[in-house]
């Protein structure tokens, strides 16, 4: 599993495949684009109808942390 080059907003580490919660129960799935270049555009949470950008989730306004990682990584 791939490693994100940001934490979530506690400061835990972050893999592709990992599921993402905000306070407001929101949840999604930590994907890898490969076919990007950029980091910012490669990183992406997928919430079923849209992939955001995974920079955007895990910040202030985001707050995103991880509740469930299928490489043990937590």
């Amino acid at each position: 599993m791939r490693k994100a080059p940001w934490p979530d907003y506690a400061g835990n580490q972050i893999h592709e495949g990992d599921t993402l919660t905000h306070p407001s129960g929101e949840t999604g799935k930590v994907i890898f684009l490969e076919t990007e270049k950029d980091p910012h555009d490669q990183w992406r949470v997928d919430y079923a109808d849209q992939y955001l950008r995974l920079a955007l989730q895990i910040g202030d306004k985001g707050q995103a942390l991880v509740t469930e990682s299928p490489s043990g990584s937590q």
